[in-house]
């Protein structure tokens, strides 16, 4: 599997290569206007000397739209430092906030006097969303006008945690955005784990669950010795916090059927099964 920041690198690449080739087709259709602007200018000025009518120069200019932009006015009023220097850090905080954007998935847009913020996150190399979460800013309070966030995300009980008892909604705002992506990401994880198990196991295992979206988690493995011809069955169970995209620390229970199989045994399945805390 792609490491994520490889994926987010070759994106990168790929939009500056695509925008560059876009400007470069420009320019190359505005070069080619400008020539047959100044071939059409050169014939009327050879036409006019050879039949001794030379007009104004003023005629003989070039149009206004193969102009280049400097040339558009005589005066051209630069910025002051003050203005460069705000130009400079609204670009530096647009780079900051696609950077964010990409790196966690939240992005935000104001449309209709409401804020949405957009989640499309990264779980396992795989997108998901978008999911949309509606806020309205009234008297610097926050009133949650909607979502389409999963069921597993407890949106609403996250928005009064953070915000029934708040003075300042502005200073819970961040929070509670890094909260809900956290449940949200949180939950896409758990699910595809169990998905990802379902299908690479699917003969092997039985009587799988998974309870409270994805919390509770458990399932069982029939092995055969085919020495013996012996079945022996390996049940399996771990709980999940609600935020959580590993098993809590020591919820994972291994039990076999029979229970004869031995300590050492029972310790290497354990080591083995450490990689449902490990494996991302």
């Amino acid at each position: 599997m792609a490491d994520f920041g490889d994926i987010l690198m070759d994106f990168d690449a790929k939009s500056k290569k695509e925008s560059n080739l876009e400007k470069l087709k420009q320019d190359v259709k505005s070069l080619k206007r400008k020539r047959d602007a100044m071939l059409d200018r050169e014939i009327k000025i050879r036409d006019d000397l050879n039949s001794g009518t030379v007009q104004n120069a003023s005629v003989y200019r070039l149009p206004v739209a193969v102009l280049p932009p400097q040339n558009l006015s005589q005066r051209q009023v630069l910025p002051s430092d003050a203005e460069v220097q705000r130009l400079r850090n609204i670009a530096k905080t647009k780079q900051k906030l696609q950077a964010h954007a990409l790196c966690h998935g939240v992005t935000i847009l104001r449309e209709d006097n409401e804020t949405k913020f957009i989640f499309d996150p990264y779980v396992g190399g795989k997108p998901f969303g978008p999911f949309v979460l509606r806020l309205r800013f009234i008297r610097a309070q926050a009133v949650l006008r909607g979502h389409t966030l999963p069921h597993a995300v407890p949106t609403r009980s996250l928005y009064r945690e953070y915000f029934e008892d708040a003075d300042d909604h502005s200073e819970q705002l961040a929070p509670f955005i890094r909260s809900v992506a956290k449940h949200l990401r949180a939950f896409l994880s758990r699910k595809q784990q169990c998905d990802q198990l379902r299908e690479s196991f699917a003969e092997d295992i039985q009587d799988f669950q998974a309870a409270n979206q994805c919390t509770a988690i458990s399932f069982s493995i029939c092995l055969k010795d085919e020495d013996n011809k012996e079945q022996i069955t390996i049940s399996i169970a771990m709980t999940y916090d609600i935020d959580g995209e590993r098993p809590k620390p020591e919820s994972l229970k291994v039990s076999f059927d029979p229970p004869s199989t031995t300590e050492d045994d029972i310790e290497s399945l354990k080591e083995q099964c450490l990689v449902f805390y490990n494996m991302r």
